[in-house]
């Protein structure tokens, strides 16, 4: 894609950001703690750690810390999981979040502008299911994952569904972050979170948002804080999404190797997966030091 064209659409974002918000006051403040929903894209922007990177980087002090709670698949009309799993206002509190990033539409504007309504009222329902543990949302526009298909009226129907988004949060005096205007069919993971970035803080310039061949940040020091954040978005990920969850809360409680040997009234597993939120935290840590050092490089 022409870095021109990137930089042109991020720097547009920007400008039209306080008016698309409704709000006055930064929409990350110190110490919050940013929950992310949605679906793929979600995840692949989370484990590529490109906006998490940017904007640490830009504003180190306030020492944020982001809790992926996306998952492949997922939509607002369905975000099904494993047996017992804990309901998203649990997954939510236990995060801690003090606002939440949603992003959805990209998938359910496949089934054209005629769904529009539907899609708005479980929207909606999805935001009050959140409200009771913050009412600070930002809606994120859905945009075209790259190899996705892309004809002219898959691309309207898409825009159709960003606008509906628009005025859902119009109406509930929520911001709303339109990623279209940075992101086209071809936008990789890291234009995508070069624009979200932009959004949320401002944006970066162009040669601090610049990746190499293999999308690596070119500056060494922003390249360090995007590695930090994969290294702690990977512990997040084996936290809250282990592979045997049947064994953890799931059917499979009662097998022996969830208990222990000597005393089948104890559960070790639970116990061993609570050891994770000591190295999330200190993996926080280790982003906002690296973002202190690669702040003077992006500022």
């Amino acid at each position: 894609m022409n870095p021109l064209r990137i930089l042109c659409g991020v720097l547009l974002l920007a400008l039209g950001l306080s008016a698309a918000s409704g709000q006055d006051r930064p929409l990350l403040q110190p110490h919050d703690v940013v929950a992310v929903l949605g679906g793929t894209r979600m995840v692949a922007l989370e484990k590529g750690g490109y906006a998490e990177a940017l904007v640490a980087a830009a504003r180190p002090a306030d020492q944020l810390r982001w809790r992926g709670l996306a998952w492949e698949g997922d939509t607002v009309f369905s975000r099904p999981r494993e047996l017992n799993y804990p309901p998203l206002t649990h997954q939510l509190r236990t995060a801690g979040a003090t606002v939440v990033l949603l992003q959805f539409g990209e998938m359910e504007s496949l089934a054209g502008p005629r769904e529009i309504p539907r899609f708005l009222e479980a929207y909606a329902n999805l935001l009050d299911e959140v409200n009771p543990v913050t009412s600070r949302q930002i809606l994120v526009s859905p945009t075209p994952t790259p190899g996705f298909p892309s004809s002219p009226d898959r691309l309207a129907a898409l825009s159709d569904y960003a606008a509906a988004i628009r005025t859902l949060a119009a109406r509930r005096n929520i911001p709303f972050l339109d990623l279209q205007l940075a992101a086209s069919p071809d936008a990789g993971d890291a234009s995508v979170g070069r624009a979200l970035a932009a959004g949320l803080v401002g944006p970066p310039a162009r040669s601090h948002s610049e990746t190499d061949a293999r999308g690596r940040f070119v500056i060494p020091d922003l390249e360090a804080v995007r590695q930090a954040v994969v290294a702690r978005n990977r512990l997040w990920f084996d936290y809250t999404r282990p592979m045997n969850w049947a064994f953890l809360a799931g059917d499979r409680t009662e097998q022996p190797s969830s208990r222990d040997h000597r005393d089948r009234n104890i559960r070790w597993f639970p116990a061993e997966m609570e050891r994770f939120v000591p190295l999330i935290s200190q993996a926080d840590e280790q982003i906002w030091k690296a973002a202190d050092t690669a702040h003077k490089e992006v500022r």
